[in-house]
């Protein structure tokens, strides 16, 4: 197997103003840390919409990293929806870089050890990991499986084509679904284009599954990514949880993680872990695991936002708008 190096990935991920530019922040310099043989690779970081300006600060640990950061208006109607940052950055990404991959890293990521698993081979085309099951279909019966059906109508799938997973936490069998925290792909297959335009018919279809419990509209861009993965007729293959490793506080049993399963982690998905009041628990956790990994966040501390308080006061007429246009589009959205 023909093995990236450090020069044939580019990473992308998106930052703004306030408590994403503080994750942002720390998982760029946890990947300079501890990426191992990715430590090096080119990263650029993304502003795809209107939006307050970064810190000076963030600029400077950009410049001290390393990292591009390229900020510009999108040209479709969902600016106001923070989730298709993502399709959109690495839309326009791909068409400025000349590595060979392009890897997409989500900002509440913490790289702990070398992710090997990154390198894909000759034969690879694209890598994730299927790390839940979250709204998953498992086939007829699932009560999210109404919902699958209809998407997969609406952008052209034969539901009864898409390949099975199994959920790296639950270990279940469910139809094609990503966690989209971190995955590869060769950049000449020009998938990121083929992404966007997926994660916009799905949002433009209006679709929500008719279903009790939690479903956020963002989660459009994270089913769109299998969709689109499958359309483009990519050879995948599934990163294993130590890739997409999941440390989050809702959890019904009150433990962040499974501790044992934790010592084995290369990228940790922390979710809302490192607010101030998680920031105990998960500190604990880390300095039995990868004590040198928390030795290095006790001098960074809890996740606070980055942003200086005119920027703060400025967002909340910001967040106004976009709030009120999420409420109209969900308003009209169809539970199937």
């Amino acid at each position: 197997m023909n093995a990236t190096n450090k020069s044939d990935i580019t990473f992308v991920c998106c930052v703004d103003s306030g408590w994403l530019e503080a994750q942002t922040v720390i998982m760029i310099e946890s990947l300079r840390r501890w990426g191992g043989r990715f430590a090096q690779a080119p990263i650029v970081a993304v502003t795809p919409r209107f939006g307050l300006p970064i810190s000076e600060r963030t600029r400077r640990i950009f410049k001290e990293f390393d990292v591009e950061y390229i900020h510009y208006q999108a040209n479709h109607s969902y600016t106001w929806l923070p989730y298709v940052n993502k399709p959109e950055a690495l839309c326009t990404i791909e068409k400025q870089v000349s590595t060979e991959y392009i890897g997409w890293l989500d900002s509440d990521l913490l790289i702990v050890n070398e992710p090997e698993q990154l390198f894909l081979s000759n034969n690879e085309d694209f890598v994730a990991c299927a790390a839940d099951k979250n709204v998953g279909s498992r086939g007829l019966g699932d009560p999210f499986e109404p919902y699958w059906n209809a998407i997969c109508k609406a952008i052209g799938i034969n539901i009864n084509e898409l390949p099975w997973v199994t959920t790296a936490a639950e270990s279940e069998r469910i139809r094609l679904s990503w966690n989209s925290g971190i995955f590869v792909y060769r950049r000449r297959t020009g998938f990121g284009k083929d992404y966007l335009n997926t994660c916009l018919r799905l949002i433009d279809a209006k679709l929500v599954p008719n279903t009790e419990g939690y479903f956020s509209i963002g989660m459009n861009e994270q089913i769109g990514l299998g969709l689109a993965m499958f359309k483009a007729k990519l050879n995948w293959r599934a990163l294993p949880f130590s890739h997409n490793f999941t440390v989050t506080p809702r959890t019904q049993d009150g433990h962040l993680c499974n501790q044992e399963q934790l010592k084995t982690a290369k990228i940790l998905h922390y979710h809302d872990s490192m607010l101030p009041e998680h920031w105990d628990k998960f500190l604990n956790l880390l300095q039995a695991t990868y004590p040198a990994v928390a030795d290095w966040l006790i001098q960074v501390g809890a996740m606070k936002s980055c942003a200086p308080l005119p920027c703060k006061l400025m967002s909340k007429v910001l967040d106004r708008y976009r709030t009120q246009r999420d409420t109209e589009y969900r308003k009209a959205c169809i539970p199937v």
